[in-house]
């Protein structure tokens, strides 16, 4: 068995500074409805996991990110979801595994809420429409090696964690949640717009420009769930692509999902925590 990596004793330079301080790349929507809003990550390397909080957490190993990739700053919209589904697709019309692809799929409704009520499938499908929209009419933001996908987990828990190895990206304790996530203590039963502050009048400041990755609702990845992955996996992995159905066992075929939500307890908002979904599955949540 290969040794666990040493680590560090000396603080290296981090990727992370004066991150926040770069521009949003702006990639308009369809029919002039206004535009999403993506941040930068950049390569890197970071510890992916946790030590004695959870068996699909462990162990906790070192993961390569090798090329840089754009986030978007929020998770998707009910309103960004419509623009697409409205503009690239028939709608009601089977796409994939998806039955449809519905304009208005959420319960709880408003243009700046999160999406949700979405599956796995539902979410490659428009993911997909709006790539196949872009290469025939790109907009002047974009950059053609650009593809647009759900991230993989390892992008998703690099992001998050922007450097930190504490259960938040700010800190540790439902404290640190209580600053920057909505959940099942202080959400009200419900989704929040978007780019609403937690705590009135102070803004997440996440080193990356990132905003809402704890909490408020449950997000996919790209990647096939396996409790046992990181026990496959080799230090210094290169996550250049995402865990797939071939990787895991065959009765599993269900997806990633990540950062908890305005259901759950905190220690489900944490952001080494795994779960997992019916690539199928929709709901209020998720």
């Amino acid at each position: 068995m290969a040794g666990r990596p040493t680590e560090p004793t000396h603080p290296t330079p981090s990727v992370w500074t004066d991150l926040a301080l770069e521009d949003d790349v702006r990639i308009p929507l369809p029919g002039g409805k206004g535009a999403m809003l993506f941040r930068r990550i950049p390569a890197g390397e970071f510890w992916m996991g946790s030590r004695g909080e959870h068996f699909s957490e462990e162990p906790r190993y070192r993961v390569v990110i090798e090329a840089e990739f754009w986030l978007g700053k929020y998770v998707v919209t009910q309103a960004e979801w419509e623009a697409v589904v409205r503009a690239c697709t028939p709608v009601g019309e089977r796409h994939g595994n998806s039955e449809k692809l519905v304009p208005r799929p959420s319960y709880h409704d408003g243009d700046r809420r999160p999406v949700e009520q979405v599956s796995w499938d539902d979410c490659f499908a428009w993911c997909k429409a709006w790539q196949a929209f872009v290469d025939r009419e790109p907009p002047p933001t974009w950059d053609p090696a650009w593809r647009i996908g759900l991230p993989s987990e390892a992008q998703w828990e690099y992001a998050c964690r922007a450097g930190s190895e504490t259960e938040y990206w700010n800190g540790d304790g439902e404290a640190a949640l209580r600053e920057i996530g909505w959940f099942a203590g202080n959400s009200g039963s419900g989704t929040h717009d978007v780019n609403e502050p937690v705590v009135p009048g102070s803004p997440e400041r996440h080193p990356a420009g990132l905003v809402g990755m704890h909490g408020n609702v449950w997000e996919w990845c790209a990647d096939a769930f396996d409790a046992g992955a990181y026990r496959k996996r080799e230090d210094r992995w290169g996550a250049a692509k995402p865990w797939t159905d071939e990787d895991v066992a065959p009765q599993a075929r269900v997806r990633v999902i990540r950062g908890g939500s305005w259901l759950g307890a905190a220690w489900n908002c944490r952001s080494a925590f795994r779960d997992w979904g019916r690539p199928d599955g929709r709901f209020a949540y998720l």
